[in-house]
């Protein structure tokens, strides 16, 4: 590297994986803005050499834009992680999932959440179904549908999505932790404070 830190000579490979390791760092430190503009660096290495773009790095990147509150740039980014974790290779390996189906459900689930925070309920909850669906131990999706439907008044629905996640594999009980949720998960504000309204018939 150079005197600032910099991948002087690098290979683009080397290049994308530098920034990208500085960005997790950056991450680390609550350093939004030099992380992202360290992931999209990683980005557009990998455009110049023809390479698909990480979905994980792109998934990164919604992260940081969710984390500065633009959750427009959040939603894009994890759509388009979750579309890229789809047609990525080896997201199927005859019947049996793989570690990008778990990408691509987490990815969607990001994106529901952003829709949420961005007033689209109805899309939150139809993503949110789609990803229970598709991941049916996801208790997540079940804590989220559960949040969102008690806010709309469907208290048994909640309920019911509610005890769902609690028989999950992972179960509910990390969604009782606010912590968690805030700081962890990254659920945003809005789905914060429904959930905490949830929780409070508990």
């Amino acid at each position: 590297t150079d005197l600032n830190g910099n991948p002087s000579t690098l290979d683009a490979g080397a290049a994308a994986r530098f920034h990208a390791g500085r960005a997790l760092a950056y991450e680390g430190q609550y350093r939004w803005a030099e992380a992202l503009e360290d992931y999209q660096a990683t980005l557009s290495l990998a455009r110049a050499g023809n390479f698909a773009p990480d979905p994980y790095v792109v998934n990164s990147v919604g992260n940081c834009f969710a984390s500065v509150g633009d959750w427009v740039g959040a939603r894009e980014a994890y759509l388009e992680s979750a579309a890229l974790f789809q047609t990525s290779r080896g997201f199927r390996n005859g019947a049996s999932t793989t570690q990008r189906l778990d990408g691509a459900v987490y990815a969607s689930a990001n994106a529901a959440l952003a829709a949420a925070q961005l007033g689209d309920e109805a899309a939150a909850e139809f993503e949110f179904r789609n990803v229970a669906r598709r991941a049916p131990n996801s208790a997540d999706a079940r804590a989220a549908l559960a949040a969102l439907l008690y806010a709309s008044g469907r208290v048994a629905e909640a309920e019911e999505q509610w005890e769902q996640a609690c028989t999950r594999n992972v179960g509910c009980g990390k969604y009782r932790d606010m912590d968690y949720v805030k700081r962890v998960r990254r659920w945003p504000p809005t789905m914060v404070e429904k959930l905490e309204a949830f929780l409070k018939i508990q």
